[in-house]
């Protein structure tokens, strides 16, 4: 069931009910001072006694109606993590309440990515696995075997390829989830967040969300994309990248600007999209207009050197379901705040690239039903590179300022291609040729809630992953998962060089084949330091470095090691002991019993 409200503890069942209660009772307090016989023995004697009923009105709960809710397992954050978590808790016989802080569940798998981000499909087992076999069902059953793809393109109809088995549409997504929600029966609090976290000594008591639920647990789960939990309950943690010298990552830190003339113009002509070209502008295009001021969404050049730490993080978006089925096309919404100033940059990038198509400006990926997931691709795009700086450690209304304005920059980036008349005819016909699907995120107009969260806050935890255990220190004893996708970072910044041209920082090698050579994950990386909190687990903002978070935060992996962490935090309430201390043998037994694939050895194919 879906839990609005918590009900507190005791006999009190509504908010009248326990505020009611709680003030008789503090004027039940106030009626026996006056009767006791020590309060007419004098003044210190009535100073001695306020201070003692005070602290018991004090220990009374402000939120009386709200009250505790109990149960073995509370996770934070309903994404694909959180619900393998779930799942995994539930199979253990234990009680579980997952605390969502948006109003839908399955995180970015239900919130708009529809190509599975999979590396070796093979490696990703467990619930995981259950839960895209499950999807991959509903979908023959319902629109059968998809055949390929079909982008239309000025009149032609050009077949691409045809959609994989885990490419799948959001909506069916959400109904596996909803359905395991169900069919487990346990409680699932949406559209709350949490606003403290209490400990005693190193152990979390309870949570306490936005609408003054307080939710107590022996084990707690941090599955959220942003750490909040862990952040407030004393975790040590960072954001942004590491030096090259801090963990000896040859990778880590800023990055050399990218730029390549690698494209011909009649290349950019052509609507395949088999290659993904991520980024380079591939012209010299001016960093200011006329007026000598930098172009919106460009920077001054960065004056710390290359392979240096910073607060910055790869660019967020809102991967969206596109289509050109007439049927379900939505025409491109205007922003509630347009801009055309922001898109002068994209307009001189489509200017010294004549004939460029659609697709080549996002990248577009045919999943079921006739429909495309929708992402970034090339230096200006729909990633809103630079706007999401204060996110990652920002409250929740810095949060909600910046996801707002990721959203106009986004609506306003497809309204400029698809209307502004400076933009040629033919890419303007191409642009309106797309639209949002009709059919999905139909409770908030077509458009995703939820922001692709691709990095924020990473634990500092009992073990940090890093480029090292990525490329070569590859296999861990105590694996709890495993991991093949590319070293994928987006872009982090746009800025001016001395030469006064644009240019774009952030990606990492993505020659790098990790498909062929994949890499363990050890337990200890979901785990916080022991003498910062001992029940807690952290499968998404877990313990990594920059550089290894960018292949580690594909969401098949954040359900690999939810399943994992649902498993140990099930181990450490039954044998009583911390979640550093769990039978590492013994949970890794049962893991494999279940199904996941902790070494190359276990996999099926």
């Amino acid at each position: 069931m879906t839990r609005m409200l918590g009900r507190p503890e005791g006999s009190a069942k509504t908010a009248e009910e326990a505020r009611h209660w709680r003030n008789s009772r503090r004027s039940m307090v106030v009626v026996y001072l006056y009767h006791v016989p020590a309060w007419r023995g004098g003044r210190m004697k009535r100073r001695r006694i306020l201070v003692m009923a005070a602290a018991v009105l004090w220990a009374w709960p402000a939120q009386g109606a709200a009250g505790v809710t109990r149960a073995d397992v509370v996770i934070y954050g309903g994404s694909p993590g959180g619900l393998a978590a779930a799942e995994a808790v539930c199979r253990e016989g234990l009680t579980v309440i997952v605390v969502e802080p948006g109003a839908h569940i399955g995180g970015m798998i239900t919130g708009g990515i529809a190509i599975t981000d999979t590396g070796t499909p093979h490696l990703v087992g467990g619930i995981a696995r259950q839960f895209f076999s499950e999807v991959e069902q509903e979908t023959v059953r319902t629109l059968g075997k998809p055949g390929p793809a079909i982008l239309k393109f000025h009149g032609k109809e050009l077949p691409w390829r045809t959609p994989r088995p885990w490419d799948l549409e959001p909506k069916t997504a959400r109904m596996v989830f909803e359905r395991w929600v169900r069919n487990r029966g346990y409680e699932l609090i949406r559209n709350q967040k949490v606003v403290r976290v209490n400990k005693r000594a190193a152990e979390i008591r309870s949570i306490r969300l936005t609408n003054g639920i307080e939710i107590a647990g022996k084990v707690f789960i941090d599955a959220s994309y942003e750490g909040d939990l862990m952040a407030r309950a004393g975790v040590s943690y960072t954001w942004g990248r590491e030096s090259t010298d801090q963990y000896g990552e040859r990778l880590a830190g800023m990055r050399a600007p990218h730029f390549r003339r690698r494209y011909l113009p009649e290349e950019y002509r052509t609507p395949t999209i088999e290659y993904m070209h991520h980024g380079q502008f591939g012209a010299d295009i001016p960093a200011r207009g006329a007026d000598g001021k930098l172009l919106w969404g460009v920077e001054e050049r960065p004056t710390q050197p290359i392979g240096s730490a910073d607060k910055r993080v790869q660019a967020y978006c809102f991967r969206l379901i596109a289509t050109q089925r007439s049927d379900l096309k939505l025409p491109w919404p205007k922003p509630a705040r347009y801009e055309p100033q922001r898109y002068e940059l994209l307009l001189r990038y489509i200017q010294a690239h004549p004939g460029i198509c659609f697709a080549r400006l996002v990248h577009l990926g045919p999943i079921p039903n006739g429909k495309f997931d929708l992402n970034a691709s090339g230096p200006f795009s729909i990633d809103y590179i630079g706007g999401n700086r204060e996110y990652p450690d920002g409250d929740y209304a810095t949060r909600e300022r910046i996801y707002r304005d990721h959203e106009d920059y986004e609506k306003g980036f497809l309204w400029f291609l698809a209307n502004d008349s400076r933009v040629p005819q033919d890419l303007r016909d191409d642009a309106n040729s797309w639209g949002l699907a009709r059919d999905e995120f139909t409770d908030s107009g077509n458009w995703p809630t939820q922001l692709y969260v691709r990095e924020a806050r990473r634990m500092i935890g009992e073990y940090v992953m890093t480029e090292h255990d990525i490329l070569t220190n590859k296999t861990k004893q105590d694996s709890v998962g495993m991991g093949s996708f590319v070293l994928d970072s987006h872009w982090v910044q746009r800025f001016e060089n001395d030469q006064g041209f644009v240019r774009v920082e952030g990606h990492l090698d993505e020659s790098i084949n990790l498909a062929q050579s994949p890499y363990e994950i050890s337990y200890r990386s979901l785990i916080p330091k022991r003498q910062q909190c001992r029940n807690l687990l952290v499968p998404v903002c877990l313990s990594a470095t920059h550089v290894a978070i960018c292949t580690i935060r594909m969401e098949p992996v954040y359900m690999i090691l939810g399943h994992s962490a649902g498993g140990a935090a099930a181990m450490a309430i039954r044998s009583g002991k911390p979640v550093q201390d769990v039978d590492l043998r013994a949970l890794l037994r049962k893991l494999r019993e279940q199904g996941q694939v902790l070494q190359k050895a276990d996999a099926r194919r």
